[in-house]
């Protein structure tokens, strides 16, 4: 008898007698490829004799766990009463997951990004750059899973709602580009503009280019200049 039999017929014989309410559950998520899942089903006070089951049900009702217990330990895990670990997620394992206590049922759609392949910023403007002009700066993500959203900061603050030119293009493959515009202003202090890209449910996950605002040696002459500079100084900005 194979595996996942021996382990339905327990289940049947044991009943999924309802424990107590579920006390926190995982929204819909999105992971990195490669990364780690943790899809959340909390249980208190579980009864005696009660059992709490995972299942991945988009392609009929595979289990994949009974209670503590994980039928493929490499890539599964439980922690605590009982969320479910996926481990290493691939695209495979996106799909419709089930908590089942019995009387609940559960479900959360996972989903897995990958990150941008290339990021580029350039700007309509041939240098040297001449102090307060304005100068249309646009920032291409290139190729995500799905395209990125694009925020802009001036400094530490804030500036994308005086973006334009806004534009999401996704292939059929789920992957695309994201575009955005912004019209910017040289300075004579030091203070640059930053177009940060940001995938769903991974905030931390972005990448950072720098437009400066000082003639410097990085510039190369002409128009259409990209940077592919990161900016380690606004790192912080990664937890704003």
């Amino acid at each position: 008898m194979a595996l996942i039999e021996i382990w339905m017929a327990l289940v049947m014989l044991a009943g999924t007698t309802s424990c107590t309410l579920v006390t926190e559950f995982s929204s819909n998520t999105t992971v990195l490829l490669g990364s780690d899942a943790k899809l959340l089903c909390t249980i208190r006070y579980q009864t005696e004799g009660s059992n709490v089951l995972w299942k991945k049900i988009d392609l009929g009702s595979n289990i994949l766990s009974l209670n503590n217990e994980t039928i493929f330990t490499g890539k599964y895990e439980v922690e605590d009463q009982y969320n479910l670990v996926i481990k290493n997620v691939q695209f495979h394992d996106e799909g419709i997951y089930e908590c089942d206590t019995g009387e609940q049922r559960l479900t959360v759609a996972l989903q897995v990004a990958v990150l941008m392949s290339n990021m580029t910023m350039r700007w309509d403007i041939p240098t040297p750059f001449k102090p307060y002009a304005y100068v249309n700066l646009t920032c291409v993500s290139i190729n995500s899973r799905p395209p990125a959203t694009l925020r802009w900061y001036r400094g530490v603050h804030e500036v994308t709602r005086s973006s334009i030119n806004n534009e999401r293009v996704t292939r059929q493959n789920g992957y695309g580009d994201t575009t955005s515009t912004l019209v910017g202003q040289v300075s004579s202090e030091d203070v640059p503009y930053v177009c940060i890209a940001d995938l769903p449910d991974n905030p931390r996950v972005r990448s950072e280019f720098l437009f400066p605002p000082i003639i410097g040696a990085a510039c190369l002459p002409g128009s259409g200049v990209v940077i592919v500079v990161f900016l380690g100084l606004l790192s912080y900005l990664l937890n704003s």
